[in-house]
């Protein structure tokens, strides 16, 4: 059982709606609470996840039926949430996350991911997994309700050693959570830097990865400068803003000062157990198949 406030952090009230949208969100909001299995997801989760999923309700279902289900069979990964444990600090003090502070004219929100120590032994693949997600799930929080994601993968400095390091079965869970759990709409994955064994990483994943994620995919050997405008980056590549470092030690931070203990809470936003000898427990499935979330 939550404690405090989700998905966003400090916003305990419901945001405000689009009007046309209101009665949908009424609706998922009361079948939510008819799941017997489902943890205590709020009214604004009901928002969130209907705004992912451009406003279809079935849809939103079973993006939050996919949500539950995979946060209680993925413990490895969803359990144990605290930004401060080893394994999780290794990766923080290995990579850089960062969410750019500008966003784009259409209300995208930037964010960029690289390595900050090329040293394969420094990564451990499943709580680099849990600290992607960790790092995700605060912006979230951070954000609020954005209209969408564009998402810059920088490979400067990944090796096959890396690749070597990746395991299929949180690999497995991640590409599941992404593209039918994961409550944003995504709008575009650039791989910057792109590695010359690209073709060895993208036949790990491909079997993973659904059409509509992979025509999201942009490759390129350059830097993000050469696909976003300079306006929207740090120093690094020529733009206005801190460098990418700076940005990484101060959004670190806020995870370990503000959120610690919300990520700690959020680990209980799972679908609860099966209980034996009763079939009332199970989720009540909807109607239509899955759509899934946005993607363009």
């Amino acid at each position: 059982m939550t404690t405090l406030s989700h998905p966003f952090k400090d916003s305990p009230e419901p945001l405000e709606v689009p009007k046309e949208h209101a009665a949908n969100v009424d609706t998922l909001y009361e079948w939510i609470k008819e799941q017997p299995r489902f943890p205590a997801f709020s009214k604004n989760h009901a928002h969130l996840f209907l705004h992912a999923c451009l406003w279809n309700v079935d849809d939103a279902k079973k993006a939050l039926q996919k949500y539950s289900q995979i946060h209680a069979n993925s413990p490895e990964i969803f359990d144990n949430r605290d930004i401060m444990g080893a394994g999780v600090q290794m990766t923080l003090n290995a990579t850089h996350m960062v969410a750019l502070p500008r966003t784009t004219p259409e209300g995208y929100r930037l964010l960029y991911y690289r390595l900050s120590d090329t040293d394969p032994s420094k990564m451990n693949f499943t709580e680099a997994v849990k600290s992607f997600c960790m790092f995700n799930d605060a912006q979230i929080s951070v954000d609020g309700i954005m209209e969408g994601y564009i998402v810059i993968f920088d490979m400067k400095g990944v090796r096959l050693g890396h690749l070597a390091r990746v395991q299929f079965s949180p690999l497995r869970v991640f590409m599941s959570y992404i593209q039918d759990a994961h409550p944003v709409r995504l709008k575009k994955i650039y791989i910057v830097h792109t590695a010359s064994f690209i073709n060895q990483v993208m036949a790990l994943v491909k079997p993973l990865i659904k059409s509509e994620l992979l025509g999201l995919l942009q490759f390129t050997t350059a830097g993000p400068e050469e696909i976003v405008g300079v306006d929207y980056l740090p120093k690094d590549f020529g733009g206005p803003f801190d460098e990418v470092a700076t940005m990484h030690a101060e959004q670190k931070k806020r995870l370990e000062t503000e959120y610690r203990d919300w990520l700690m809470d959020s680990g209980a936003l799972k679908e609860a157990p099966k209980q034996k000898n009763s079939n009332s427990n199970s989720i009540k499935p909807p109607v239509k198949a899955f759509r899934g979330l946005e993607i363009d």
